[in-house]
């Protein structure tokens, strides 16, 4: 249990405290004598005093204004003008380019001080016709292509294997060594290729043996089951037979 300190139950703090909320609800005049709900007619004669005064001031703010007002139009009207004028020279500027059609690698881009200036910039020497060339499409029919056909035609120059060095000459002469082999090899004149086609010829012996095997194995079947379809036809015949005799004995049997 907390201990109760030196007060003990009647030493309690207090705290907010009463509520006062219609206190002070009618003003004061500046003498602190209570004023009514009401304004006195002296009010509104001061009131009206000072409408005066703010109105006569208005009225000058107003010549004041009026005075000020040519100056302004007119300076309005000058920079009306040049706003138009620079407008209009924006327009142009912007027809002028879009005429001109789209930019090309190399082209520099356009500033209103390049506008301004008819001093000559230097290209750059890397953007020339030839580049630029690179980054289009042939087109079909265009002097281009004449050129570039003979060397097409061309057949790439063959290096003296002399002249290689002893690794690079191994590897070249072991190319020409297995593609003399597949040119021979699709022929069937290598020994690889002979073994391969005695077995593809075995192979197909025996392919075929197995296909006649089953073709005899199925024709007797269906020559077993035509003679068991007659066999049961027969017997079916017969019993058909006996059953008929014994009905006639037995017809006969009944009339004596």
């Amino acid at each position: 249990m907390a201990p109760r300190g030196r007060g003990g139950k009647f030493s309690k703090p207090s705290r907010g405290g009463g509520k006062h909320f219609s206190r002070d609800l009618v003003g004061t005049d500046k003498e602190g004598n209570q004023m009514g709900m009401w304004r006195e007619p002296q009010d509104k004669i001061e009131s009206s005093g000072d409408e005066g005064s703010s109105s006569e001031e208005e009225s000058s703010e107003e010549s004041s204004e009026d005075e000020s007002k040519p100056i302004e139009s007119s300076t309005a009207a000058g920079t009306r003008e040049e706003r138009r004028a620079a407008a209009k020279a924006k327009k142009a500027a912007a027809m002028k380019k879009r005429n001109q059609g789209p930019a090309q690698p190399g082209d520099l881009p356009p500033s209103d001080s390049e506008e301004s200036d008819d001093e000559a910039l230097p290209a750059n020497p890397n953007h020339t016709a030839k580049s630029r060339s690179q980054t289009q499409k042939p087109v079909a029919g265009s002097d281009s292509e004449p050129e570039a056909a003979p060397a097409a035609k061309k057949p790439a120059a063959k290096k003296d294997i002399s002249q290689l060095s002893r690794r690079e000459r191994e590897a070249v002469q072991a190319q020409q060594a297995r593609e003399r082999y597949q040119k021979l090899h699709a022929e069937g004149k290598t020994d690889e290729a002979k073994s391969d086609l005695a077995r593809l010829a075995v192979i197909r012996e025996q392919r075929e043996a197995e296909r006649q095997r089953k073709l005899a194995e199925k024709e007797e079947k269906d020559e077993q089951a035509k003679e068991r379809a007659e066999i049961a036809l027969e017997r079916e015949h017969r019993m058909r037979l006996a059953a008929a005799g014994k009905l006639s004995k037995k017809a006969g049997g009944k009339k004596k």
